[in-house]
Formats: C-alpha cells, sequence, structure tokens
C-alpha cells in the first residue's frame, strides 16, 4: 500500500503564511517607518519636478494627496524651477497675485501651484518640511544608535520642551490668521525683543531667511525629533513582544504540522 504525502490545509498555510509576515513586521518595523517618511518627503518634493516635466495629471493627483495633511499655502511653500530657476525659493504674496493667486481666501490661495515662469511648489510648506525632516532625522539616529545601545523614550519634560515652540508658533499664526491683528505679519514683538539688531526684511514676510520662515522650521524640526524620540523606543518594546509572540506561534504551528504528517 502506497503512503499519501501530508498536505496541510489551505488555512493551515495561510495561518502560517500569516505569522510569518507579522514576524517579519516586528523585525523591519523601523525600516518599514522610515522608508515610509522618506517616501512622503520625497513624494512632496518630486511634485514639482514632475510639473516641469510635463507630467501635470500625476503631479495634481500627488497635490491633492498631500493637500489632506498639509495647507499648502504658496507664500509658505518652496519654489523649485520654471523660468525663475526657483531652487527652495519662497515669494512673496503680491508676487503670487500677479501670476494668477486667488488670495480671496486660504482656500482659493491654496490651490495656485505655480507657473512656468516662477516654478513650481513643493506639496507640503515650509513647517511640514521641518517636521518630517525631524521625523526622519530622528528615525535614521535611532537606528544606528540601537545597534550598540538600548534607547529608552524621550524623558515625558523634555518632550514637551520639544513640542512647545512650535504649538506656540503655529497658534499665533492661527489666531493671526483668523482675528487679521498682524502681529505675525509685523512680528513687531521680535524687533523690540532683539532691540531691532537684524535688517527689517527679517521681520517680516515668510521668505527664506525671515523670522517666520526660520521659526517654522526650527519648530517644526524640534516636533518631529521630540515626537519619534518620544515613541520609538515604546514601539521597539511592543514590537519586540510581538515577535516573541509570532515566533512561539509560528514554532507551534510548525510542530504540529510535523506531528501530523
Amino acid at each position: 500500500m502506497s503512503e499519501t504525502t501530508f498536505q496541510p490545509t489551505s488555512s493551515q498555510r495561510l495561518a502560517i503564511r500569516l505569522q510569518q509576515f507579522v514576524l517579519w513586521v516586528s523585525r523591519h518595523w523601523l525600516l518599514l517607518f522610515n522608508g515610509f517618511f522618506m517616501l512622503y518627503l520625497g513624494g512632496a518634493y518630486l511634485t514639482p519636478w514632475l510639473m516641469q516635466a510635463g507630467f501635470e495629471g500625476i503631479a495634481k493627483v500627488l497635490y491633492t494627496l498631500y493637500g489632506f495633511t498639509c495647507h499648502q499655502l504658496p507664500q509658505r511653500s518652496y519654489f523649485f524651477g520654471g523660468e525663475a530657476g526657483a531652487f527652495f525659493r519662497t515669494y512673496d504674496l503680491p508676487t503670487l497675485i500677479a501670476h494668477g493667486a486667488d488670495a480671496t481666501n486660504e482656500l482659493t490661495l491654496r490651490e495656485f501651484i505655480g507657473d512656468p515662469q516662477l516654478g513650481y511648489k513643493a506639496a507640503i510648506a515650509h513647517r511640514l518640511t521641518g517636521m518630517y525632516s525631524g521625523v526622519l532625522a530622528a528615525g535614521m539616529l535611532y537606528a544606528l544608535v540601537r545597534k550598540v545601545r538600548q534607547v529608552r523614550p524621550m524623558p515625558i519634560w523634555l518632550l514637551v520642551f520639544f513640542l512647545t515652540p512650535m504649538a506656540v508658533d503655529g497658534t499665533s499664526h492661527l489666531i493671526n490668521d483668523i482675528t487679521g491683528w498682524g502681529f505675525r505679519d509685523t512680528n513687531a514683538w521680535a524687533v523690540w525683543l532683539t532691540q531691532g539688531a537684524f535688517s527689517p526684511d527679517f521681520y517680516v514676510g515668510n521668505g527664506v531667511g525671515t523670522l517666520n520662515w526660520l521659526l517654522r522650521t526650527i519648530t517644526g524640526f524640534l516636533f518631529g525629533f521630540g515626537i519619534i524620540a518620544f515613541a520609538y523606543p515604546l514601539l521597539e518594546w511592543g514590537f519586540e513582544d510581538m515577535r516573541r509572540e509570532a515566533e512561539a506561534a509560528l514554532a507551534r504551528n510548525r510542530a504540529r504540522l510535523a506531528g501530523e504528517e
């Protein structure tokens, strides 16, 4: 009598594959997270070059998708390309209006993505660029440090220190935009605080090199870096538990299948 070869059922094969997938994710979660944020930043800055190259359909899809995460106001965004040869350049509002931007309100203003003369804006603005640069920088640093030592979460008091500047800067801009008081347009408080130590152009506007640009970039970076420095060690512990459970479950399933052969 011939022996029949044991074949695991489809549900058993599926269970093993799912456990293998969970095990792989638990071992490579940091690569997945860093890769995602790298693609996020890369896609945001690929968009203007796609417009420049004539791939407008793909670019506009990306603008729409990134629009769910960012206000995309052109006067607070970097521009690239165009006849002006823009590269990490930001234009003031009168220039944008002269090229067709509709400043009726923020919803109409954000729709302006650029033109062949000015170039085209990135899909995220200054603050989110700083924030996700901080996220990626912290993630890459964590990947290096955890190879040589265990990393503990950032203390709560230090996390608050990293998060508070963006909360203050962002809230003050929101109040300024809603009320029209203009205190973040003139930044007279900063002129008083620094005793006018810088050029008058430093205190006004949103262009590269201005106070508003600097604060958005720095506070965004600190926020992103702080969140990751606090969260990734906690995620490490969680994925380590997941890895152990997946290994144990996979071993049990394989032993059960071996006993049934």
